[in-house]
This record gives C-alpha cells, structure tokens and sequence, in this order.
C-alpha cells in the first residue's frame, strides 16, 4: 500500500496531516511517499523530522519546482503499492479505519478499482464546516464524470495497476492545473468506482477567501481549465457518452453568467448567456433582462430579497 502526500510551504499543517496517516489501523504496512516541490518554509525540514522517526515515511525533494501536476506525477512514479491513496499537506484523514475499510473492499470485489468517501469541508479562517455528500457512482460513469468531479482526492484510494491507462504527459502538455479528475475519467473506462458514504476526510481551507466576489469569479477561472480537461477526454472516447461537445460548452457557460450574477456583473452576465447554445426559458428571460442596466439591477435586487445566498465554502465547492 502506498500513499501520496504532495505539499509545497505547509510547515503549519503537514504535521497534522501526517500525523493523521500514521494513526490508521490497518492489517497491512503502508509506505508514505512525501513529495516537496521546492518550499520555501521549513516544510522539508518537518519532512526529514518525521521520515527520521517513522521509517515508513519516505521523503523527496524535488530540484526544481515542478507546480502541482508535475509534482504529483513524480510523486506516483515513487509508488511501490499495489494500492494507492492520497492525501494532500493541508487535508487529514480523520477516520482511523479509512485505508482498512478501502482495501477491504477492493479485496472484496476484483471488478472495483476505485474507492471514495464523503468529505467533512473545513476552513480555518472563516470557521465554515460542512459535509460534502458525494455522488454514488452510476452506470455510465463517464458521463457522470464529465457532467462533473464528485470525487475529493484525499478520499480516494484505487488499485496501482490502473495508472497505466494513464496518460500523464498530457497533463503537462495541455496544462492541466489538477491531476485527480484526469485520472478518474482515465480509469473509468477500465474499472467500477464505490463509494463509502462516510466523512472519512476532512478537506482543510487554510487560506483567506477575501469575499464572495472572489470566490465566484475563482470558481469560474477553475471550471475553464475543468471544461478543457472534459472536451480533452470527450474527443478521446466520444463513442462512450451522450453528451456532446455544445453540453460541455453549455455547462461551463452558465457557470460563467452565474459568476456574473453573483458579482453584479451585468457584460459579464450577458455575455456568457449569449454563448449557451441550448438555453432555457430563464435563460432566454435572463438574457432579455441583461439587455437592460434598469432591469438587470432590479434583477439583482429581486434576487437578493428571494434567493438563499451561498456560502462561501458552498461557492467554492459547487455544492
């Protein structure tokens, strides 16, 4: 069994996090594979401190920054398993028996290659806490992945001979900024994903999340990289999914007017509506009103008096 921990300047929060993988309770040894991508706190001090007094944890520092993917790819190329987990520097496992009840039930199942569970979302700042209820995987697994990510890296844990379907280089290659989704709408093809539908992790925000219009326009810059990964792996296996690449587009689009909305943003509003090819008639109402500065505040307004703001943590999830 092998687990992957990827940090970059997370003195504060690796001790914990570490702490947390070593405290599982589990019939078989596991190997922690640490990966810094050059940091510039004392976070490898910390790696070597731990790996010094636990022989389980093995450190790596790389030479160069690498960013996000690339350090996780070398990460995983260090992996000796037959069953890897995941936990980023800042996340904890927060279920002693998490790995056990994993492996359990990959055992179980040679059909299954893949186990997630739900997510307990906590952040530091603004102390916001709530479970995040994942999805049960569905028949057509790709199309659910495509349709969106319901699956928090720190959760999963999967069997090591599925990274062969993937094709690592092409993260690097069409820029990719995360590393888990890729992978899942790799392995879908090639295995079934289970569920456990308990909060075995809890997924750490330690960092300030200034306001919501931030926080709207945050998930909008994400979900355009989302959107290129989903039509990347859309083109690869079209044959294996109803949706098509106006859905995709679509989808992405009305991310884009909500983050408009949500920032009282009215061009912005405007024109990601224009661009949804199959729109709906409060899409069609909504594009009407953006033509309108008069009716688009008095919009804003209505919306303000009868919609239930988000939270934060629920903006910056999709939940």
């Amino acid at each position: 069994m092998s687990v992957v921990v990827i940090t970059y300047n997370q003195e504060k929060c690796l001790p914990k996090t570490l702490d947390s993988l070593l405290a599982q309770q589990c019939s078989f040894q596991y190997e922690i594979i640490v990966s810094d991508d050059c940091s510039k706190d004392n976070t490898r001090k910390v790696m070597e401190e731990y790996a010094a007094n636990y022989p389980c944890i093995k450190p790596y520092c790389n030479e160069k920054n690498l960013g996000l993917v690339g350090n996780y790819i070398n990460a995983i190329s260090k992996c000796k398993g037959k069953y890897v987990a995941m936990c980023d520097g800042d996340d904890l496992w927060n279920d002693t028996s998490k790995i056990q009840k994993q492996v359990d039930v990959l055992e179980s199942d040679d059909r299954i290659g893949l186990v997630y569970t739900d997510v307990v979302i906590d952040s530091a700042i603004t102390g916001e806490r709530y479970v995040r209820r994942c999805q049960d995987p569905q028949d057509d697994l790709f199309t659910q992945l495509l349709i969106g990510n319901f699956i928090t890296i720190s959760t999963a844990c999967f069997r090591s001979e599925l990274l062969q379907y993937v094709d690592f280089a092409s993260f690097i290659e069409n820029g990719f900024i995360m590393q888990d989704y890729p992978m899942w709408l790799s392995f879908c093809h090639h295995t079934r994903f289970c569920r456990i539908p308990e909060p075995m992790v809890t997924y750490r925000i330690d960092h300030k999340v200034v306001n919501t219009d931030e926080v709207s326009l945050h998930a909008c810059r994400f979900d355009e990289n989302t959107t290129e990964i989903r039509l990347h792996y859309l083109k690869q296996h079209p044959e294996s999914t109803i949706l098509t690449e106006k859905d995709l587009l679509d989808a992405h689009y009305r991310i884009g007017y909500r983050s408009g909305l949500n920032t009282n943003d009215r061009q912005r509003t405007l024109d990601y509506v224009r661009k949804i090819s199959h729109k709906s008639k409060y899409e069609k109402r909504l594009k009407w009103i953006c033509g309108s500065k008069i009716l688009f505040n008095g919009y804003l307004k209505y919306r303000s008096m009868h919609i239930k703001p988000k939270s934060q943590l629920e903006m910056y999830f999709g939940n």
